[in-house]
């Protein structure tokens, strides 16, 4: 019972501030608009798709003329799925990204790092096939291409030179040119900064709530201390007597000034008749 009371008491003190809470939360999705349209950088993004294969699985497959053999082909594929983590791990190693970055360099002209090329790579395989798809990203349609290319050429050099080559790749769909860049992304981006205003809008409110240790109100001390609450004030009747009060003061000040300034009057008014 506490307990929902308790989360009774919040929620109900979140929509009385739902005016504050709708402002911060405004705030964080033109905040999140303003980040991406001067903050974030347009990419351009090339991919290439490899299989993954035994040397001699596809002339097996080819010469295939009963069951067993199709068993022995199938063992084969299986084989080259399962290693397909390692070959994976291997690409993503720094000597294999600096060897790609060296080769790219002398054929292009260029002067890419490994640290270059292993960001701008991410490697994901198709689940349950051989397949794999390297994507490049960079802010560059050019660079993005030239890499993707070069890619289709290291990767099946590395199988081929690895595990005694047991292992091979090829490529089934080929690297192209980013023709138009990555959308930025705007809807997903202010959502995210709408939330995240809305959230911190929330938790300023309740820890608000929970830091004052003031009493509003006389059924809060009652709750908090037990103290039978016997009557109250109003507070529109003490503004009243304060005004009451004040108008009085006021008056009386200026009797006492008109007095003031009469008697100065007839003070002057003698001394002029001495005069004469």
């Amino acid at each position: 019972m506490n307990l929902d009371a308790n989360v009774q008491k919040l929620l109900m003190l979140v929509l009385k501030r739902w005016r504050l809470i709708l402002i911060v939360a405004l705030i964080g999705t033109m905040a999140a608009y303003f980040y991406t349209a001067n903050f974030v950088d347009l990419t351009y993004t090339s991919t290439v798709e490899f299989l993954a294969y035994t040397q001699d699985a596809r002339q097996d497959l080819s010469d295939s003329t009963n069951a067993s053999q199709t068993v022995s082909n199938t063992s084969k594929m299986n084989y080259a799925i399962k290693m397909l983590s390692t070959y994976i791990e291997l690409f993503q190693t720094n000597e294999f990204n600096q060897t790609v970055a060296e080769e790219l360099n002398e054929e292009n002209g260029q002067n890419y790092s490994g640290g270059v090329i292993k960001s701008a790579v991410t490697i994901e395989t198709v689940p349950d096939t051989a397949m794999f798809k390297i994507t490049v990203t960079t802010k560059d349609a050019d660079t993005s291409y030239q890499i993707a290319k070069q890619l289709e050429t290291s990767i099946p050099e590395k199988m081929n030179n690895t595990n005694n080559g047991l292992v091979g790749a090829s490529v089934e769909d080929s690297a192209r040119k980013a023709t138009t860049s990555e959308k930025l992304g705007y809807p997903k981006k202010c959502a995210i900064g709408f939330l995240a205003g809305a959230v911190l809008a929330i938790a300023f409110v309740i820890l608000r709530d929970l830091l004052d240790v003031r009493i509003k109100s006389s059924d809060e001390l009652s709750e908090r201390y037990g103290v039978p609450i016997l009557g109250t004030i109003p507070e529109f009747e003490i503004k009243a007597n304060n005004s009451s009060r004040l108008s009085s003061r006021q008056t009386g000040k200026s009797s006492k000034s008109d007095g003031n300034a009469k008697s100065s009057k007839a003070e002057s008014k003698a001394e002029a008749k001495e005069d004469k």
